[in-house]
């Protein structure tokens, strides 16, 4: 977050995106951790071998948190093809999260 304040690519506006980033970020490194300590097959109720339970869970956060690193530009590529915004007279380095 202060490296992202640093270079100047968030705003006030922002807070919702960075609030979801976090809290799917936070979901899948919960769900990695399941997958890491229990493997990615359990065994089922029946006996039977299947996915972990966290599997769907980490699918869908990955996508989020991809996804939302692009809107962010968190990845090295999205920070490549962007043109930083200009912050304007009005932007006298407020802390984003207040």
């Amino acid at each position: 977050m202060p490296e992202l304040d640093r270079l100047g690519v968030l705003s006030r506006v922002d807070r919702a995106v960075l609030a979801t980033y976090c809290s799917a970020w936070s979901k899948f490194v919960d769900a990695e951790r399941a997958i890491q300590a229990d493997g990615l097959t359990v065994v089922g109720h029946r006996g039977a071998e299947r996915k972990h339970p966290a599997w769907q869970q980490w699918r869908e956060t990955a996508t989020v948190v991809a996804t939302l690193s692009k809107e962010l530009f968190t990845s090295p590529n999205s920070r490549l093809r962007s043109v930083k915004p200009d912050g304007g007279e009005d932007d006298d380095d407020q802390d984003v999260l207040d």
